[in-house]
């Protein structure tokens, strides 16, 4: 077996991971050029929008007919254009308009009907130029200066409010609303430019030059200034379709990382040779890794600090895959999928790959935020250099698998009995507990422990609360099957009959109800008490499951979300809930006759898995699959968090490096070796066995931010755009976000990997430390064993934290 040895040295960091390290500036990529859209013509303009997510770190506007990204716009006054925002690109990238760069995320004034350009007195009857915003060819507002598409009026609402939130809602269903367009008509003088923008990431600015109609500018000057600089995308980042990584490319040269990245993230198989897109990973890796080596301010520092570059791997690792293969990642549906329906592996990865790009870089911008609110800097990072490596074997897998020596204290499938002792309608309050395993498992009041086995009874009412925060993502759902759809088993529903009965003929068997801020959402009822009884297929499911992929703050501003239950017929196997969102998290029903004796006494039909278990270092930081990671590892680097620590961030750091450790090892992969050929296949399969070992970091990292309490908010609902938050409110629907859509995530990746024929980890490439950097790494063993330890008594004395 090859080995190769690591020889790790801690040391102040020279320079910040910025474009400029090692970043070549290319001309392939024009910026502001000139262009007047629809040239020689008269009438409505149509401008075909799109965003080139490969030209910088959030990607710039391209306008068919124009020269490159984010064009000088020149616009006649009082001509209509239309900015045609159908294309997929277009997501969660809402063209907006303002009197200065960025609009609202500064903030300063955008067009609006309100707002006055110059010394017009158009604000007094709110007619002032303002982009107009249209959904499947409908107006969303009121307010219009364009008469043949909607008739003259002046009022505050131009569809911003009703359109701007459906732009973070998920890609099928932004691609199920229809064609997004936003009309514009500048019909006032000004003698000064303005600018398009992203109403969801700042620094996309663009400018607009007013032209008469004999064609004259406005303003000969570029005057308001663009306050920043495009950037500029270094050789290897463009020929990569990622940002900031031509410095960091592994080569023996000297514009190489040298010493400061290991030789190999990913190892090649001996019958298939090492791909473009490979290279380009080892050359993200190697950012990611430095960056996240980092000192240790505060704990919602230390988080900002190590997840920033985490994001910006996951998006540049999306963006490369998305370059590389255009032609293998198509998919010719649109629109939300049913849940439990089989598509094409590609349609499954490519809202995957999106998500990542746009949601996390919104996500990069808000973590930036918190980080000027805090007074620090983007990086604080000190290095670790990696001494002279050779080519690597590929051991036995050992990812995941050991465990903690701390008994498991979060008690499983505890029998409960909800509202035990009265009569009549029973509430029963769900949350969910994201600690307790990889996904997390429900909690009820009232029972012990994390999915209790349910005892209810046949005929009552019973009423699931999931307000609470915490069951975002997590809609329950119930089956006669553990995981319902996520198996293709049968679950609740009017026509699905439970044993011998014929309730499915009138469409009236047992099916919860589910609703929406105290209005049911369906048409099926078998509870008269809150709907007449009617036998239908609808039973509000579909109506509901969509909200809870919407954002926190959308979600929350829902209302209250209910599902009500009546089992009514004889049955004698037991049911099951489980979440609509996440498989892996089912838990028991046994019916109860009125006397109070089991349908079953057998627990059948088999849950057919066993819950988590958390024990030792996890417990302590709130984590998932660390036990085997604490440092010292022969894995790893000797600490991925540079001291000294302050006392408040301690433990927190020391989960840090344990989690970072896990994510080196299992980012540490093999190339090919599946017997598969075809290049975009081999390249899609390494994506995904890098991205879930990235995305289980990132849960990890988020879950035990959320444990320490530094990030608790009592915000609900949506923010206003520009509306100021506190670092807290910033960052807990981040940490929030990771935890729920990047476990979601992994679960679909896993079903592409079963979809193309391979498993989730064929083979995984060691590290192997020389003799002297082990002595130089157990110097340091005692005082974290010491970290654990700590860590791992605070756990077994129950001092844990839950939402």
């Amino acid at each position: 077996m090859k080995v190769f040895a690591i020889s790790l040295t801690s040391l102040l960091a020279t320079a910040v991971r910025g474009a400029e390290e090692g970043d070549t500036p290319t001309e392939s990529i024009v910026h502001g050029k000139d262009c007047a859209p629809c040239p020689d013509t008269d009438g409505e303009c149509v401008i075909k929008t799109m965003v080139n997510l490969h030209a910088g770190e959030t990607g710039y506007y391209m306008f068919d007919g124009c020269e490159g990204v984010n064009p000088t716009l020149h616009l006649t006054m009082s001509r209509t254009y239309k900015f045609d925002q159908s294309d997929i690109s277009n997501w969660y990238h809402l063209l907006g308009f303002a009197y200065e760069a960025d609009g609202a995320h500064v903030p300063v004034d955008e067009l609006e009907p309100g707002i006055a350009p110059g010394d017009s007195d158009c604000a007094e009857t709110n007619t002032c130029p303002a982009p107009m915003y249209f959904m499947d060819g409908k107006y969303q507002g009121v307010f219009s200066n364009i008469e043949a598409i909607a008739p003259l009026a002046g009022d505050e609402d131009f569809g911003l409010d009703a359109v701007e939130p459906l732009f973070f809602h998920p890609l099928g269903d932004w691609q199920g609303y229809g064609d997004m367009a936003t009309y514009l008509n500048f019909d006032k003088d000004f003698d000064k430019d303005f600018f398009y923008f992203c109403h969801i990431h700042a620094g996309m600015s663009g400018r607009v030059k007013l032209v008469d109609a004999d064609g004259n500018k406005m303003s000969e000057e570029d005057t308001p200034e663009l306050p920043y600089k495009y950037a500029q995308v270094g050789q290897f980042d463009l020929d990569c379709g990622t940002f900031n990584t031509t410095g960091f490319k592994l080569t023996t040269e000297e514009s190489g990382p040298g010493d400061k990245c290991p030789g190999f993230f990913v190892c090649a198989d001996e019958e298939v040779e090492k791909s473009g897109y490979a290279t380009c990973v080892e050359a993200m890796n190697c950012h990611m890794i430095q960056s996240m080596t980092t000192y240790a301010a505060g704990t919602s520092e230390l988080f900002c600090h190590q997840m920033i570059p985490h994001h910006q791997n996951a998006v540049n690792m999306a963006k490369a895959l998305l370059k590389a293969h255009p032609d293998t990642l198509t998919c010719d549906t649109s629109g939300p999928v049913e849940e439990g329906s089989v598509q094409p592996w590609a349609c499954d990865l490519i809202p995957v790959l999106y998500d990542i790009v746009n949601v996390q870089n919104s996500q990069i911008i808000d973590m930036r935020d918190a980080l000027d609110q805090l007074g620090a800097e983007e990086y604080n990072n000190c290095d670790m250099r990696f001494g002279e490596l050779t080519a690597p074997a590929a051991p036995a897998m050992r990812r995941r698998t050991e465990e903690g020596d701390v008994n498991y204290p979060y008690v499983s499938g505890a029998d409960c009995e909800p509202c035990a002792g009265t009569e009549g309608e029973c509430t029963v309050v769900m949350k969910v507990n994201h600690h307790a395993g990889e996904l997390g498992y429900y909690m009820v009041d009232g029972c012990e422990g994390v999915n209790p086995t349910l005892h209810l009874t046949k005929d009552r009412v019973y009423k699931f609360d999931q307000t609470e925060k915490s069951n975002w993502y997590h809609l329950i759902g119930l089956a006669y099957f553990p995981d319902g759809a996520h198996e293709g088993v049968d679950e609740l529903e009017p026509g699905i009959a439970p044993g011998d009965s014929t309730c499915a003929e009138d469409l009236t068997c047992p099916a919860p109800m589910y609703f929406m801020d105290g209005k049911y959402q369906g048409v099926f009822s078998n509870i008269e008490s809150i709907a007449p009884l009617a036998g239908d297929e609808d039973f509000g499911l579909d109506a509901v499951e969509p909200l809870f992929f919407h954002p926190l703050g959308d979600w929350q501003g829902y209302g209250a979300m209910e599902t009500y239950l009546k089992f009514d017929q004889d049955y004698d196997d037991d049911i099951f809930y489980f979440c609509h969102l996440h498989a892996g998290m089912t838990g028991r029903i046994k019916i109860k006759d009125a006397a109070g004796n089991m349908m079953s006494a057998e627990n059948k039909p088999d849950i057919g898995y066993e819950y988590d278990i958390i024990d030792g270092h996890d417990g302590g930081c709130g984590t998932y699959g660390l036990n085997p990671f604490t440092l010292p590892n022969d894995q790893c680097p000797e600490s991925f968090v540079c001291g000294p620590l302050d006392a408040g961030v301690q433990d927190f750091a020391t989960c840090i490096n344990s989690m970072d450790c896990s994510m080196l090892d299992g980012m540490t992969t093999n190339y090919g070796g599946d017997g598969i050929t075809n290049p975009a296949w081999n390249d899609a399969i390494l994506f995904i066995r890098q991205m879930i070992p990235h995305h289980q970091n990132a849960v990890n990292m988020a879950k035990a931010l959320i444990k320490t309490g530094a990030v608790a908010c009592g915000q609900t609902g949506p923010t206003e755009e520009g509306a100021a938050q506190s670092t807290a409110c910033l960052l807990e629907p981040i940490a929030l976000g990771i935890i729920v859509t990047q476990n979601k995530q992994i679960q679909v990746m896993k079903g592409v990997l079963e979809a193309l024929g391979v498993t989730e980890m064929t083979s995984d490439c060691d590290f192997e430390l020389s003799d002297a950097a082990a002595s130089n790494s157990t110097s340091s063993a005692s005082d974290v064993a010491v970290n654990s330890a700590k860590l791992v008594a605070s756990f077994a004395a129950g001092a844990f934290a839950m939402f």
